[in-house]
């Protein structure tokens, strides 16, 4: 005859731990990166490509004169345009660069947040419209963006 085995509570090793206090609601002016590196209309791509590379960055917001976000230029993009420009056994790279405004190749619907919103759902926009950044407007200006980047910040500090 066969008996039910007991339940067992859970060996003490994998007692539960105690659960930290949830994190303080966060807004994306507790993570941006602020000030920003920005471009205006008429920059070239060399000066797009040496903010990149001095910075580490990988997005650069383009603004008119008020500060008002117009586009935004990648990383991707500028290698896009630095493969797809040109006849590369005749021109040098940085002379293209230099010929190139950075409104040619801009994009133009970029997606933005402001420094109030929820950092939380920066997140979730980054995560499911496939960007790497939101630039962060307040009253239409560019005060700061939010990339991933931040976001893993952010994480390390939380997991320390």
């Amino acid at each position: 005859m066969r008996t039910q085995a007991k339940t067992q509570s859970p060996a003490p090793d994998r007692a539960r731990k105690p659960r930290r206090a949830p994190a303080p609601h966060l807004r994306v002016r507790d993570i941006m990166s602020s000030p920003v590196e920005f471009l205006e209309v008429g920059d070239s791509l060399d000066l797009a490509q040496h903010l990149m590379q001095a910075g580490h960055i990988r997005h650069i917001p383009v603004v008119d004169g008020e500060q008002r976000l117009i586009g935004l230029v990648t990383h991707r993009k500028l290698l896009g345009a630095w493969v797809g420009h040109g006849d590369p056994m005749h021109e040098r790279p940085g002379e293209i660069a230099r010929e190139i405004p950075v409104d040619m190749l801009m994009e133009t619907d970029v997606l933005t947040t402001t420094p109030d919103a929820p950092a939380a759902k920066a997140a979730l926009v980054i995560e499911t419209k496939g960007v790497g950044c939101l630039p962060v407007l307040d009253k239409g200006k560019l005060v700061g963006i939010v990339t991933e980047a931040d976001f893993v910040r952010l994480a390390r500090k939380v997991l320390e």
